[in-house]
């Protein structure tokens, strides 16, 4: 029994074939408490989400990785394990496997913003002096409704985290949103504190994932009976209704986006460049 002992505590050093620099980061990562195997997050997940942490912190771009066998046995998981975080890195444009070479932390992309209407109208009414503030009316996770499992192709035991807002400008509510995201994309998202913080800052610090497009939608509609309570209008005044899909850097849907605006409070304003006939 010993000698077993032994032996386990041997595959779980530094495997002599590891990058140093890389190696030592996963050591730390390894011995950190992090990976919890009674945890509902699959293993994989965690591995991702802690890599993905700690590129561009301790393991800088053009690094080298350990193999997938020596990273196996720094954190006493399975190949498979590995290879799915590996994979799901290298998706998202934070790892590079170069053929014959090894794994490599990829240069930084050129990133865009989060694409919805909320930097671009928000982020407007303030440069021009006004007071933006928001409100949460729901956040948590749930069972996906019909247009949720559409948009991210779930299965029946799927789930979503929702994120509902009120955005208020100089006191007077102007957008009613609600951002849904494919809960397994985003383990246990639904224990943050969220209150000031921006959704798609916690995407990119704490799951590595970006925005790369989005496809939007406007339609005038009359608002629900919520929508109207919450936005303190008539349930008669029609609302700019603004409807979007953001797409990761796999082209995978990462978040959708509904929303009502209430132009009576400010107008959208579109800049556009000089048309030659």
């Amino acid at each position: 029994m010993a000698g077993a002992n032994h032996e386990k505590s041997h595959r779980r050093g530094r495997p002599r074939n590891a990058d140093g620099v890389a190696a030592d980061v996963l050591q730390r990562l390894a011995t950190s408490g992090r990976f919890l195997r009674s945890s509902d997050v699959p293993l994989w997940i965690q591995l991702k989400n802690a890599l993905a942490e700690e590129i561009g912190k301790g393991l800088e771009p053009d690094a080298r990785l350990p193999s997938e066998q020596s990273i196996a046995e720094i954190f006493d998981v399975s190949r498979p394990v590995v290879r799915a975080a590996l994979a799901g890195l290298a998706s998202e444009g934070l790892l590079e496997k170069v053929p014959r070479r090894g794994i490599f932390v990829a240069q930084p992309r050129t990133e865009t913003d989060f694409l919805t209407s909320n930097v671009s109208v928000h982020s407007d009414l303030e440069a021009r002096g006004h007071v933006v503030t928001s409100r949460a009316f729901t956040f948590g996770r749930f069972p996906p409704d019909e247009d949720e499992r559409r948009v991210f192709s779930l299965p029946p035991d799927g789930s979503v985290i929702r994120v509902g807002r009120i955005y208020r400008s100089d006191g007077k509510p102007i957008t009613h949103t609600l951002i849904s995201l494919p809960g397994h994309k985003v383990p246990e998202m639904e224990s943050f504190d969220i209150e000031g913080q921006s959704i798609f800052q916690i995407l990119k610090d704490r799951y590595g994932l970006i925005s790369k497009r989005a496809e939007r939608w406007f339609t005038a509609e009359l608002p629900s009976a919520n929508v109207a309570r919450r936005l303190e209008v008539r349930e008669t005044q029609p609302l700019i209704a603004i409807e979007s899909i953001a797409y990761d850097t796999n082209d995978a849907p990462l978040e959708y986006y509904r929303a009502f605006y209430n132009s009576s409070v400010a107008r959208i304003h579109v800049s556009t460049g000089t048309f030659n006939n």
